[in-house]
């Protein structure tokens, strides 16, 4: 009689696919056997280790479950701590590959290994946030924002600790996939002391304005702004949702004017002055540190030249007793208008539309402020 090769011969003639095979006969006769269920998580590591990234994905997960099962029924401790190592060991091979990858070389032609490689790593250890980070930042830098959320949700779904970072990224990432409501969540999730971490802050009044949330977006950046004095952007963006506050003012002014409620008028108006220079101080602030900075020059230009015509909206209105005083601002904040838009074509002098912005500020500043 002939007898069949045994197990360890199979396998030490890298005849895995035929081992697995006596395995499962084994197994199919009596399932609770965790040595047996451990060689054949090993065998499909191997097996794997013989595939491309792509056609991996497969082995790793029979051998995930193999593994596990061999736990569930009684592996002992030797055992398991092969298995944690058999599955470190392939978890950092596939996921350093992917890093190296990745870092080499992003174009097209390569993402699909890229993916493999992450999400072979995923299978291996679905606990580590790591592989999912990384997979969900390929997906990002090819242009699959609705992949790296999904990426990142399945992380939140399954790791038994979700990392603030992870957080803060899918709101990053709902706000670049125009969701800004979903950024706004993820935002506010991601860290209680929100103005601790600057770039969640920051993220977050972003989200609120894109949904027109002005007055969440002014108390962050208020916050902001005390917090990091020396930050121009902030200071910048303040400034600019400060005018927003200031233009609804305006609107309501307007409308005080209209019903002869002359001490409404009175208290709005105030409120007006005192919000557009707040407005003002936070733009000039930004500027101020970088005065070559055309973006700062030119919020500064544009919000003189924005609030001119607010005044001039409600000049025709007002009462009697309030017109000097509103065209007389309307008029220095004109001549501020034409300082900095003068400014900005003086760096960009080719620039034809800076040119008819600054001859219709000085059409309207000879009809409307000179005798």
């Amino acid at each position: 009689t002939s007898s069949k090769p045994s197990l360890d011969s199979l396998i030490d003639s890298k005849q895995y696919v035929i081992a697995l095979d006596n395995i499962e006969e084994q197994l199919t006769i009596n399932p609770e056997q965790p040595n047996l269920l451990f060689k054949k998580g090993e065998l499909n590591t191997f097996i794997a280790s013989e595939k491309t990234p792509i056609e991996r994905a497969m082995y790793y997960s029979e051998a995930k479950n193999a593994f596990t099962k061999a736990i569930d029924f009684g592996a002992d401790s030797i055992h398991i701590s092969k298995i944690n190592s058999i599955t470190n060991k392939n978890w950092s091979k596939e996921h350093n590959a992917g890093t190296v990858l990745f870092q080499n070389d992003t174009s097209d032609s390569t993402f699909e290994i890229i993916e493999a490689h992450f999400s072979n790593a995923i299978i291996l250890s679905p606990n580590k946030t790591s592989s999912y980070t990384s997979l969900a930042t390929s997906q990002y830098a090819v242009g699959d924002v609705s992949g790296a959320i999904n990426t990142l949700n399945k992380a939140k779904n399954t790791v038994n600790e979700v990392p603030t970072k992870l957080y803060e990224n899918l709101g990053f990432l709902y706000l670049q996939n125009g969701e800004p409501e979903q950024s706004i969540f993820y935002y506010e999730l991601a860290n209680t002391d929100i103005i601790k971490s600057k770039n969640i802050a920051f993220g977050l009044v972003n989200a609120y304005i894109s949904t027109s949330k002005n007055e969440e977006a002014v108390s962050l950046l208020e916050n902001l702004s005390d917090s990091y004095p020396d930050d121009a952007a902030i200071h910048n963006v303040y400034g600019t949702q400060l005018y927003l506050v200031v233009e609804n003012i305006m609107s309501d002014l307007n409308n005080a004017y209209l019903n002869a409620d002359s001490s409404l008028a009175k208290q709005i108006l105030f409120e007006a002055e005192g919000v557009g220079e707040q407005a003002e101080g936070e733009l000039i602030l930004a500027y101020s540190s970088d005065t070559t900075n055309t973006e700062y020059m030119e919020s500064l230009a544009v919000f003189y030249n924005n609030l001119t015509g607010k005044y001039l909206s409600v000049y025709e209105n007002a009462f009697d007793y309030d017109k000097v005083k509103i065209i007389d601002k309307a008029s220095t904040l004109l001549d501020f208008a034409l300082e900095y838009y003068s400014k900005l074509l003086k760096m960009n002098p080719s620039d034809n539309s800076l040119k008819t912005t600054i001859e219709n500020l000085n059409t309207l500043k000879s009809s409307r402020f000179t005798s």
